[in-house]
C-alpha cells in the first residue's frame, strides 16, 4: 500500500499529528467520547483547511447534544438480529483471556459509538455543503446520556506487517457487506487478535452471504441521512470557507464514507457485539 500509514486513503495519523491537527484530534476524541480519531477525520486533515472548518461547523451540534441524541436514536432503532457463536468457551478455546475480551469490547464499543455520531454529523455537513435546506419532522429525541468509552487503542496494524493468512482474513472481512473500496480501520485494530477475527468472520460471513446484511446497511444509510438532514440548521458558519476544489473534495469524501464504511460498520458492529458473552 503506497500510503505509509497503511490507511486506504491519504491521512495524517494520530501518531503523526502535531500543532493544530493534534489539538483538533484531541478535541474530537474528547467530544465523541472515544479513544480513537476515525479514518474520515484523519482524511479530512490532509485537505487544506478542511478539518478545522468541518469541526468548527459541527461543534455546536455536539455541544447542544443534538448529534448524541440523533445517534442514540439511530442505534436504538436498528433491527439487528442476535447471532449465536461467540460463546465464552469458544473464545477461551481460541486463547482469548478476560483482558483480551475487555480490550476487544472497548474497540467494538468505540466504533459503534463513533460511527453513529459520524453518520449524523458528517451527513449534516454534507447536506450543508450541497446546499440542501433542513428537513422538518418529528421533534428531536431526548438526549441519551451514555458513558464515554475509556481505554487505549492497540496498534492500528498496517497490512504489510500482518502474516499473509491474517491479511487475507482482514481483506475478506472487509468484503462482507460490499463497499470494500475503503478498508474499515476496526478490522486492523482487531487484527491484534487473529483468532478473534477468524471467529468474527465465521459469525458474520453467512449472514452477509444470505443477503440479510444489505437491507440492514441500506436502512442505516437512509435513516442516517434522514436524521442528518434534519439538523443542518444547527451548523455554524466559520469565517474562512475552503475553496471550491477543497469543498468538492470534501463532498466526495463524505459521500464515499457515509455510503461506504461508516454505514456498513454501523450495521456490522452490533451484530458482533450482541454475539459476545456478557
Amino acid at each position: 500500500m503506497a500510503n505509509p500509514s497503511g490507511d486506504p486513503v491519504a491521512t495524517i495519523t494520530e501518531a503523526d499529528a502535531t500543532g493544530e491537527v493534534a489539538a483538533l484530534y484531541a478535541d474530537i476524541r474528547a467530544t465523541l467520547g472515544v479513544p480513537v480519531v476515525n479514518l474520515i477525520w484523519r482524511h479530512l486533515a490532509v485537505l487544506p483547511g478542511a478539518l478545522p472548518w468541518a469541526w468548527q461547523s459541527l461543534k455546536p451540534l455536539y455541544a447542544s447534544g443534538t448529534v448524541t441524541a440523533q445517534a442514540a436514536a439511530l442505534r436504538s432503532g436498528l433491527a439487528v438480529p442476535v447471532l449465536a457463536g461467540l460463546s465464552r468457551p469458544a473464545l477461551s478455546a481460541a486463547g482469548l483471556g478476560q483482558d483480551d475480551l475487555a480490550r476487544i469490547s472497548m474497540i467494538l464499543r468505540s466504533y459503534e459509538r463513533s460511527n453513529a455520531m459520524n453518520i449524523i454529523a458528517l451527513g449534516a455537513l454534507l447536506a450543508g455543503l450541497e446546499g440542501r435546506p433542513p428537513l422538518h419532522g418529528e421533534p428531536m429525541p431526548p438526549i441519551h446520556e451514555e458513558a464515554a468509552v475509556e481505554g487505549e487503542m492497540p496498534a492500528l496494524l498496517t497490512l504489510d506487517v500482518l502474516a499473509p493468512p491474517v491479511r487475507a482474513l482482514v481483506e475478506d472481512l472487509n468484503r462482507i457487506g460490499g463497499r470494500e473500496e475503503i478498508l474499515a480501520s476496526m478490522y486492523r485494530h482487531l487484527a491484534n487478535w487473529p483468532a478473534y477475527l477468524a471467529l468474527v468472520h465465521a459469525l458474520i460471513a453467512p449472514f452477509g452471504a444470505e443477503g440479510r446484511l444489505e437491507p440492514l446497511i441500506l436502512d442505516v444509510i437512509a435513516e442516517g441521512r434522514r436524521r442528518a438532514a434534519r439538523i443542518t440548521g444547527g451548523l455554524a458558519t466559520p469565517g474562512k470557507t475552503p475553496d471550491e476544489q477543497i469543498q468538492a473534495d470534501m463532498r466526495a469524501a463524505l459521500a464515499l464514507f457515509i455510503d461506504g464504511p461508516i454505514g456498513k460498520m454501523i450495521a456490522i458492529v452490533p451484530l458482533i457485539r450482541q454475539a459476545m458473552p456478557d
